[in-house]
């Protein structure tokens, strides 16, 4: 999928997508809600390379995603939008099973939301 298609679809289906991986909802970036979402993706793809073996995020994937949200990917490694990405990590790591499926579920291969986010390792 190219970032223009993304740039339609993805706030829709990131707030339904997002919803289904649980977690709970720390600090909003700024109160900006696509910032939260990049912060949210970010603080996904962060999880899943940490904790779920068979699984690794697609970093280009990140990246286009988190642009299509107008969102500069490189602000996610510093300053408040880290801090809430780091958050996200925690927040997942509650019920690690359960957000590994999850996760592939909504993001994997075949993923119901955003397809490609995360692959096989």
């Amino acid at each position: 999928m190219r970032v223009a298609r993304l740039s339609g679809l993805v706030p829709a289906g990131l707030l339904l997508g997002l919803a289904a991986v649980q977690a709970q909802s720390p600090d909003s970036a700024a109160g900006d809600p696509r910032r939260n979402q990049a912060a949210k993706l970010a603080g996904l793809a962060g999880f899943v390379n940490l904790e779920c073996p068979a699984l690794r995020s697609d970093p280009l994937r990140l990246k286009q995603t988190v642009e299509a949200l107008g969102v500069d990917a490189a602000s996610l490694e510093t300053g408040d939008l880290h801090l809430t990405a780091t958050r996200y990590i925690a927040a997942y790591q509650k019920d690690v099973a359960a957000n590994c499926r999850k996760a592939e579920a909504t993001f994997g291969p075949h993923g119901s939301i955003i397809p490609g986010l995360i692959v096989p390792r």
